[in-house]
């Protein structure tokens, strides 16, 4: 399915505390790898969609493989004090072009055990 046309939604759960990765397989309508050189991706995690903070990840694009991979450190859940909230990832094609990709809610499970 090509990225301009890829939009799914979802729920995802994120663990407060600990590292929290994703990967999302862009592809064309045929099932070839859709072309992402010269692209990038950003993803991040909102309480409401009008938050002026946000917990972003760090995204890697793959473009041999068209595997987007997107990384939350546990040092950024452990600083998600929420437990719902609204996420989403965009991929800006080469030549400017946006697409969401994905979008969706968050649940944020509150870590108990805490770093000493």
């Amino acid at each position: 399915m090509a990225a301009g046309t890829f939009n799914l939604t979802g729920v995802y759960r994120v663990e407060q505390g600990a590292t929290h990765t994703f990967t999302v397989t862009i592809t064309n309508e045929d099932g070839s790898i859709y072309d992402l050189t010269g692209a990038t991706a950003a993803a991040q995690i909102r309480e409401t969609k009008a938050s002026a903070s946000a917990s972003a990840y760090t995204c890697t694009i793959n473009t041999t493989t068209g595997v987007i991979t997107c990384t939350m450190a546990n040092t950024i859940t452990d600083d998600i004090t929420f437990t719902s909230g609204f996420w989403d990832l965009e991929l800006t094609e080469t030549g400017g072009k946006v697409v969401r990709l994905l979008e969706g809610t968050v649940t944020v499970s509150l870590e108990t055990t805490k770093a000493a």
